[in-house]
Parts: C-alpha cells; sequence; structure tokens
C-alpha cells in the first residue's frame, strides 16, 4: 500500500468526493471523468477530473484553495 497525501482546506463538495479538488467541478451537476487523488482530513478519498493536473503539485494543503 502506497502511503496517501491528506488534503486540508477543502469544501464540503470536495472533501466528500463529490468535487474535483482542483478546479472545483461538482460532479452531482457535470458529468465528467474523474480519479481519486488521496485523502481528505476525515479520510475520505478525494478525486479530481481526469484532466487536472494533481500530480505535479507539490503543496497538496493549498489544493482546495486553486481556482
Amino acid at each position: 500500500m502506497s502511503p496517501t497525501t491528506v488534503i486540508a482546506g477543502l469544501t464540503d463538495l470536495q472533501a466528500d468526493g463529490l468535487a474535483c479538488v482542483v478546479c472545483h467541478a461538482n460532479y452531482l451537476h457535470l458529468r465528467v471523468a474523474h480519479v481519486p487523488a488521496d485523502r481528505s482530513a476525515t479520510d475520505t478519498q478525494v478525486r479530481a477530473c481526469d484532466g487536472c493536473p494533481v500530480g505535479y503539485m507539490t503543496d497538496m494543503s493549498q489544493v482546495g484553495d486553486l481556482r
């Protein structure tokens, strides 16, 4: 099992895995492919749109603040 990064500073939807942690796309309203992107502070799996650049970010605590 690989180590995971805990992502802080997310909106409620992002923390519940219902919105992208990068672009804030709401998966309840938009049909977009999304992939796991680590864990929230409450240990919920968070997600990012398949095309969002999560992999290059080094300070994951700032991901929830990007727009």
